[in-house]
């Protein structure tokens, strides 16, 4: 009897109140009242004030909900030992990342993984970073390479690779004739010129009248971006918020706004001669791509080879 309604305890305890808690269980509150009164009954103590709003726990209910959180943690970790042993022996790992990184860089790496390591299987899923985060945690995939800052309590992580951030411009436009001295072709990004010291930077201030494209909030390039114009005295005006850089991209290359880019897109997209390319001036421009998996349960066999697959192997124009 004393764990027998320990779900319908927790419910109360994460909601303090009993007729959500009965909402959340889909139960009537009286018999979720009549339930836990039982469990009261067997302890001998009460496990909620009832005469505070919201409920409160008693000292005894302090215990039974320690006691409750232990045994969930148990199940937890007894469930991920069993997912563990079963992907172990399927030889599978699933492996998320931006569209990006799904369409032009992961597949030629999981191909050359596969030739190496015949009996594993390597399934993409693509998201944006938001929701990357969300099926990480939920473990819905083992790794996702991103570039957002994680929770270190929850994930473990590894950088992969450093990465420049650009200014892409439609090549139409006017401002590209006064930075005639800063701008880059397609060609000579994928060259690598910018990474050279003798390559110009351009002050964004220069763009402070222009359309931007940005990727929308809460993803690491619609902050670091707004920082970068702040820091250059203006804020952008901002006709579209996207969810992929792919497409903030190919926007751009319709002439429809300008837009910070990964420089290692030049090496995959062709868009022949419709942008310009600009070196920022700040330290924002740069910054890692990560590996991240979670602390908990421990990466399975075939997720540490695959980190040190990635690792090892550095995919062209990153």
């Amino acid at each position: 009897m004393l764990l027998r309604h320990m779900d319908y305890v927790y419910a109360v305890y994460q909601h303090k109140s009993f007729s959500k808690a009965a909402e959340q269980l889909y139960i009537t509150q009286p018999a979720l009242s009549a339930a836990i009164k039982r469990v009261e009954e067997e302890i001998g103590l009460p496990i909620f004030d009832r005469s505070t709003n919201p409920v409160q726990l008693t000292p005894a209910g302090e215990y039974y909900i320690q006691a409750i959180e232990k045994i969930m943690d148990i199940e937890k970790e007894m469930r991920a030992h069993f997912h563990q042993l079963l992907e172990a022996n399927q030889g599978t790992i699933h492996v998320g990342g931006a569209s990006f990184f799904c369409a032009y860089i992961l597949p030629s790496i999981v191909q050359q993984f596969k030739e190496t390591h015949p009996g594993y299987t390597v399934h993409l899923l693509e998201a944006n970073s938001d929701n990357l985060q969300k099926h990480l945690r939920a473990g819905q995939v083992d790794i996702i390479v991103d570039v957002e800052k994680l929770d270190p309590s929850l994930f473990d992580s590894v950088i992969w690779r450093e990465e420049h951030i650009l200014l892409a411009v439609p090549r139409a436009y006017q401002i590209n004739q006064k930075l005639k001295k800063y701008r880059l072709s397609i060609e000579e990004v994928r060259s690598g010129l910018y990474l050279k010291e003798h390559c110009p930077k351009v002050d964004l201030k220069e763009f402070k009248q222009e359309n931007f494209l940005l990727l929308k909030k809460g993803n690491d390039l619609h902050q670091r971006g707004l920082k970068m114009c702040r820091k250059a005295g203006f804020i952008p005006h901002v006709t579209m918020y996207l969810d992929q850089l792919l497409t903030a991209f190919y926007i751009a290359c319709e002439g429809k706004g300008i837009t910070f880019v990964r420089a290692g897109m030049a090496h995959y997209l062709d868009v022949g001669d419709k942008l310009f390319f600009y070196k920022i001036d700040d330290q924002l421009s740069k910054r890692n791509i990560m590996i991240y998996y979670r602390k908990s349960p421990p990466l399975s066999k075939i997720g540490q080879e695959f980190i040190h697959f990635l690792l090892k192997n550095k995919p062209v124009g990153i």
